[in-house]
């Protein structure tokens, strides 16, 4: 949105190549790089940016996240369990990491491009010791319903919840693990 209207505004200010980045980056990280929520207006942005300088290298150097953060994201990955004959992965964030929401966020996502897996949920504790799940869909399961039977909520395909005093095995009987799923 920003740059819709830096790019159409009457004042055609220029940007600087570290702002085309920035902006660059957010929609990277907004569209889950270019897979989710794109249309036209948001190439035509992207592209926008390109000419005014932005280096997709260096947008994906800023994106880059450190070691022991991806360990625990692909350990959590490689430990979902998976329910309802294939179709819906679960899994637990282990470990201490102040990211750990953002880390919860991004195997929810990875766990969708498993063949098979229609929505995802996965579970951790945050650095404030709240037990929070990060649900994610490909459209079939509404993960947003779920979500708001925690006290979450979200979109259709995006949703999350904080479950503050729970442990993840309670937030899994509380509706992930359950019939709601289905």
């Amino acid at each position: 949105l920003v740059t819709e209207i830096l790019q159409y505004s009457d004042e055609k200010k220029s940007i600087t190549r570290f702002e085309a980045e920035a902006l660059l980056a957010g929609i990277t990280v907004d569209t889950n790089n270019f897979a989710v929520k794109t249309g036209v207006r948001t190439f035509e942005a992207a592209s926008w940016l390109r000419r005014a300088g932005a280096d997709t290298t260096a947008v994906k150097k800023f994106l880059r996240t450190d070691l022991e953060s991806f360990m625990l994201r692909s350990k959590c990955v490689s430990d979902a369990e998976i329910i309802n004959d294939g179709q819906i992965a679960l899994s637990v964030m282990e470990g201490d990491s102040p990211d750990c929401q953002i880390l919860c966020a991004q195997a929810a996502d990875q766990l969708l491009s498993v063949k098979g897996i229609v929505a995802s949920f996965v579970t951790g504790v945050n650095s404030f010791g709240k037990t929070v799940v990060s649900a994610r869909s490909l459209g079939g399961i509404n993960v947003q319903l779920i979500m708001e039977k925690l006290g979450g909520g979200g979109h259709r395909t995006i949703a999350g919840a904080q479950l503050p005093g729970a442990t993840v095995e309670e937030a899994k009987e509380k509706g992930i693990h359950g019939k709601e799923t289905t």
